[in-house]
């Protein structure tokens, strides 16, 4: 049996005779469809070869479309884009109803501004979808690939399309929200976290980022309230107990700091940080001693911060 790779490097490489191509076009590995033209009876021996080669190997076609699938996202997701499309190529060759392939196009002429021809393939990929259950999966892969890039409008476009095919999706508001944030836009921030509450009220993450963004926002009130919320559904939720002290600090509360900075160190005893920041808040409340055992507890525990505290008011 003919070494499969051997094939696919046949096919990735097109090392064939192409002197009885019927068209100037020439088959193109790097464009979706092999760049939509005839294929001469070499190409097609070679096309031929290789789903036999599939079969052999992984027993049906659509089994070798999805191994094709999955190298092909994994390609992409580590933006190499030329690979990528040669294995969207072979999935689309061993089988063009399967619709994975037409998304795939859509999202690579997508990442290289064709948006026209990126409508017209993710349209395909809906026809081809007749279960509607391919097109979020391929979304979601695509938003994951944008965000591994660090493509964050690339990530927001994707959740948001992902939201168009099915709005009750709770993961993409959640993303959009701390994606928005990243990027300053509070706002839509604010509004995508609220439907994604709405969706899922019990999520404590949601609630501990959105009360973040109010407290970037100096809304030091609604941030406690939500802080307040996560840590009454997750009890050990440390993030929510140490930005809710920090918000205390920011509003002069500097006991009720102290208290969830305590709590803090309870849950992580081995944090250097969470020790020092619990000093300084019994510093704002005259408690040298108590503040001073901390900030030893926490050079102890290689806090480098601490040095000039110690400096300042335990000598």
């Amino acid at each position: 049996m003919r070494n499969i790779n051997f094939i696919f490097l046949l096919i990735i490489l097109g090392i064939v005779s192409c002197n009885s191509q019927t068209t100037d076009q020439k088959v193109d590995n790097l464009k979706p469809m092999y760049g939509e033209v005839p294929k001469n009876d070499a190409y097609k021996k070679i096309d031929d070869d290789f789903r036999k080669e599939c079969l052999a190997q992984f027993k049906t076609i659509d089994s070798s479309v999805i191994v094709q699938i999955d190298q092909a996202w994994r390609y992409f997701y580590n933006n190499d884009l030329n690979t990528a499309m040669k294995r969207f190529n072979q999935a689309w060759l061993l089988n063009p109803k399967f619709p994975d392939s037409y998304f795939g196009f859509a999202a690579l002429m997508d990442i290289k501004g064709n948006k026209k021809e990126s409508e017209r393939f993710y349209k395909l990929g809906l026809d081809n979808d007749n279960k509607k259950e391919r097109v979020q999966i391929c979304y979601q892969r695509i938003a994951d690939c944008k965000e591994q890039l660090k493509d964050i409008k690339g990530t927001i476009e994707a959740n948001t399309k992902i939201l168009e095919i099915n709005p009750t999706y709770t993961n993409a508001y959640k993303k959009i929200g701390y994606l928005q944030m990243q990027t300053g836009n509070y706002e839509k921030a604010l509004i995508a976290y609220a439907k994604a509450i709405e969706l899922d009220p019990l999520d404590a993450m949601t609630y501990n980022n959105r009360a973040y963004l109010y407290q970037t926002q100096k809304k030091y009130k609604d941030a406690i309230n939500d802080y307040s919320k996560a840590i009454e559904l997750d009890s050990k939720y440390i993030s929510a107990y140490a930005n809710r002290g920090m918000t205390e600090v920011a509003l002069n509360n500097n006991l009720a700091a102290k208290k969830d900075f305590e709590v803090c160190v309870q849950l992580d005893s081995k944090s250097s940080e969470l020790r020092r920041i619990l000093g300084l808040a019994k510093l704002n409340l005259q408690d040298k001693i108590g503040a001073c055992a901390d900030f030893e507890l926490a050079k102890q525990l290689g806090d480098t911060q601490v040095d000039e505290l110690i400096k300042q008011n335990c000598k």
